[in-house]
Parts: C-alpha cells; structure tokens; sequence
C-alpha cells in the first residue's frame, strides 16, 4: 500500500454518510481514531497466535468501520486481512499488517492537521 499518492479517504463517500455535517464527520473520524489502536493491537495478537478466528473477526470489524468512513487504504487492507484470517493462510499477514500500520497512521497524521475536515 505504498501508493501515497491515492487520498487517504473518500470525501464524497464520507460527506454522504454524514449528510454533509462536517462536524459529525469530524466525531466519527476521531471516534475511529481513537478506537482502531486496540484493534490493530488484535489482529496482531491473532497473527503472532495463529489465530484465524479472532483475525477474520476484528479485519472485518475494522473493514466494516474503514468503509463507513471511506477509508479506502485502511478497508482494502483490512478486507486482505479478513479474507486471510478465512482462509487460514499466514503467508501474507505480517505484510499486509505492516502495510495497514502504516495506512493507518498517515490517516492519524491528516486528521491532525487542522481544518482538514473543511477542505
């Protein structure tokens, strides 16, 4: 996922979602960022454990959530994360997570930039 050039989310998606209200946009944008540490922090246990189970049940968690917000990086990640977790494949894991980390803070990095939710 080192394509740095693709925008770190879909603006017109997440608008939608929110009808426009760029300061609830703001909320969930927060609320996620807040929330997907612990999650990340998951999958890695599953990955370390070979545990597919909890592996496909937090990507999806993550997936679900990424995409609400259109998240795009961090929901296609998450869906290769998932689909690994229902395979029972390892091959690509510690990859494809290194790759989510990194997707992922260059989303905590642009929304901590001021007045990004108005641009």
């Amino acid at each position: 996922m080192n394509d740095k050039i693709k925008p770190v989310f879909d603006r017109k998606h997440a608008m939608g979602i929110t009808d426009g209200d760029t300061k609830f946009l703001k909320e969930l944008m927060e609320m996620f960022n807040d929330d997907y540490p612990e999650k990340l922090d998951d999958i890695s246990k599953a990955i370390k454990e070979k545990n597919f189970n909890a592996l496909d049940k937090t990507a999806h968690s993550l997936k679900g959530s990424s995409g609400n917000l259109g998240l795009t990086g961090v929901y296609e990640l998450s869906w290769k994360l998932e689909k690994l977790g229902k395979a029972k494949d390892i091959e690509d894991t510690n990859k494809t997570l290194d790759e989510l980390k990194e997707e992922l803070e260059r989303f905590s990095k642009f929304i901590s930039k001021p007045g990004w939710e108005e641009e």
